[in-house]
């Protein structure tokens, strides 16, 4: 069965409300943010870039990235040079295991690759049984040995 076309799209008053009812399930809810908070922090982070993740014309997720060479970018944890930060990345909890986030994080490199000047994305995952540690594994990234926020995220990155 082929996937739908997966796109990022802004978002808008329109749609603020159905990207903000999408959720992870329960168990892993300690891993990302709810996306009311994402959004939140992005208005108030001149770096932030963030979209709703579409599946046809039916939201999915939300994605965020933070480019810490715009001026004003608020930035936690030291930043390597020339790398763009996977901020957020959710896809709900009725959409997963579709491929709908590969497909997202393939948006994602080919907007960075066009649009920025980095050379590498880095993230980082919350350690446990529910995380996306394997997902992003297996997209090819790996982990650096360092810690991000609180000292409680291993930093993974993939180059461009």
């Amino acid at each position: 069965m082929p996937h739908p076309n997966i796109t990022l799209r802004e978002i808008t008053f329109e749609t603020v409300r159905q990207i903000t009812a999408l959720d992870v399930a329960a168990q892993q809810r300690g891993y990302v943010a709810p996306n009311a908070v994402s959004i939140a922090e992005a208005y108030f982070n001149p770096g932030a870039w963030f979209r709703a993740v579409h599946a046809a014309d039916k939201p999915v997720g939300f994605v965020m990235l933070l480019d810490p060479d715009v001026a004003g970018a608020l930035v936690r944890s030291p930043i390597s040079p020339q790398s763009i930060v996977l901020w957020r990345l959710m896809i709900d909890h009725r959409h997963q295991h579709k491929g709908y986030g590969r497909q997202t994080l393939d948006l994602i490199f080919a907007h960075a690759r066009a649009n920025l000047r980095a050379r590498r994305i880095i993230s980082s995952y919350v350690p446990g049984e529910q995380g996306p540690k394997a997902f992003y594994l297996r997209y090819g990234f790996h982990e650096t040995g360092r810690f991000r926020a609180d000292g409680r995220e291993i930093e993974i990155s993939k180059e461009l």
